[in-house]
């Protein structure tokens, strides 16, 4: 009798009609099926496009895994709004995930031409033939679609800046300027503080700068351009708010576009800032005029784009407490174009009760260590004075534990942001998509006992940095989490008389 694997059923479906497939999986790189925790919990939820798409790895060589091993591959997954959410306590959702919808679809067969290199005019003639417009949300529904089939993240990253070409040649700027931003978003209904309307004011203010940005470069300015995109390198913290506080949460979701397609155009025009500092210092105005303007352009599509599909998708998949935790940590990295960030008095409320309970327990308790103060530590602290010298240590420290999950973090000197909703989330989804691999191949190595230790430095002039990771393991040996250490080097550069170029960056 031939063996069928259902992509409508859930992992932990699958693997209890076949036993056999969790180990296809597990070498296929879904590592996280050899823990029997992550089984129960996640592949209750989780389907193996969606996990495929969370991994990152393409449906061909899956499917053809499978067959390989006697299956043969059926079904079609769900849509978007269909996706199962993972079990949280709580769950109470502000507003209700729209189905799929006939546009979305139809979209996807473009945007899938487009990814399959097929010539834009020929996309754009075909699809004009077939709609007058599209609403914007579509777009991220047609991505999704594309990405839980397995199309490459990267090529996608390409149709972030190719929507404009489905809509007859009109460019995504004279769309901004023909539909309102805020009107998808209906602000009556978001409490006042809320972070929809705090990403909405940092917008407001990015507005503003870009407008001055392109003043300086039609008025040949200079001095005040440079003073302007130095300005604008703080896009590189207003992007990281996004990527770390949202982006995140929506992928534990199984909303995986936005991280996939997004990030990586917000770190490419992150980078080009910088680039375009240096080409205007190195080659003058009228060779960095024509570079700021297409900038000013990918950011303001960028802007269009977060208001009118990633905030309005956040609006349909998060949870009052996921909200409270966005609010708490926007302040970890502070405002950006705007000056204060507005207070939320309901979240405000939440944080503080939740603060009095913690401390209420945690405090009257004590940490006994019975071992020699040399292989291991030896001695008796209560948890406040635990807290208190961790807090005075000259390190910033994060531990991982053995399931891949982030269980600790004191981020004192905060070289690095460590928003707290990361705590007790898979470090995966806390990482751009273009360095994860780079992250479970070090894992695996710590895990496997190939390595035990890695060590990077970021040589900046300004604040140069040292990143240590280190396996953890028992006293048996047997691997329990990986532990990270960020030091800020300047004062020990300063007083050693250390130059920059001593400082070597590494690659893993």
């Amino acid at each position: 009798m031939s063996k069928e694997i259902d992509l409508n059923k859930t992992v932990a479906e699958l693997v209890k009609e076949y036993p056999e497939v969790k180990e296809v999986m597990i070498q296929l790189g879904f590592k996280d099926l050899a823990n029997p925790v992550a089984l129960q919990i996640m592949g209750r939820k989780v389907t193996i496009p969606q996990g495929a798409a969370m991994k990152g790895i393409p449906m061909e060589r899956i499917v053809l895994s499978f067959e390989a091993h006697g299956f043969t591959v059926k079904g079609q997954e769900p849509s978007v709004s269909e996706t199962p959410a993972q079990p949280q306590m709580h769950r109470v959702r502000l507003s209700a995930g729209p189905q799929m919808s006939e546009g979305a679809k139809k979209l996807s067969v473009y945007l899938e031409r487009l990814n399959n290199g097929e010539s834009v005019d020929d996309v754009r003639d075909d699809f004009a033939k077939e709609f007058d417009t599209v609403p914007v949300n579509d777009i991220m529904q047609a991505e999704q679609q594309l990405i839980n089939t397995g199309a490459d993240p990267r090529k996608l990253k390409n149709l972030c800046d190719l929507h404009s070409t489905l809509f007859h040649g009109r460019s995504e700027d004279t769309i901004i300027n023909e539909e309102s931003r805020i009107e998808k978003i209906d602000l009556t209904k978001i409490p006042v503080g809320h972070p929809v309307r705090y990403f909405i004011q940092e917008n407001t203010g990015l507005t503003e700068l870009l407008d001055e940005v392109n003043a300086a470069a039609e008025g040949d300015d200079s001095f005040r351009l440079m003073k302007d995109l130095n300005m604008l390198r703080k896009i590189r913290t207003y992007y990281g708010k996004k990527e770390e506080l949202l982006m995140p949460v929506l992928e534990r979701d199984g909303v995986t576009g936005p991280a996939q397609v997004m990030w990586a155009v917000d770190d490419e025009m992150k980078n080009q800032v910088g680039a375009l500092v240096r080409q205007l210092q190195e080659e003058g105005m009228e060779k960095t005029v024509p570079g700021v303007r297409a900038l000013i352009q990918r950011m303001k599509e960028m802007q269009y784009k977060d208001e009118n599909i990633l905030l309005p998708s956040c609006l349909d998949h998060f949870t009052k407490e996921e909200w409270y935790a966005v609010y708490r940590d926007t302040y970890e990295m502070g405002p950006v174009f705007i000056s204060i960030i507005p207070d939320w008095p309901e979240a405000d409320e939440y944080w503080k009760q939740a603060k009095a309970k913690e401390e209420k327990g945690l405090e009257e308790g004590t940490v006994r260590f019975h071992g020699d103060g040399v292989t291991s530590p030896a001695g008796t602290l209560t948890v406040k004075q635990l807290k208190a010298m961790l807090k005075v240590l000259p390190v910033d420290i994060t531990f991982i534990d053995d399931e891949e999950t982030n269980r600790f973090y004191k981020n004192t000197d905060r070289v690095f942001s460590r928003p707290q909703s990361t705590l007790d989330q898979k470090t995966f989804y806390c990482h751009p998509p273009v360095i994860r691999t780079v992250v479970d191949k070090l894992i695996d190595d710590f895990r496997n006992g190939r390595k035990d230790s890695f060590e990077r430095y970021i040589p900046s002039e300004r604040r140069p940095v040292r990143i240590l990771y280190l396996a953890v393991r028992d006293e048996e040996g047997n691997y329990i989490g990986t532990v990270e250490v960020v030091q800020d080097l300047t004062k020990i550069r300063d007083a050693l008389n250390i130059g920059p170029s001593r400082l070597k960056p590494q690659q893993y």
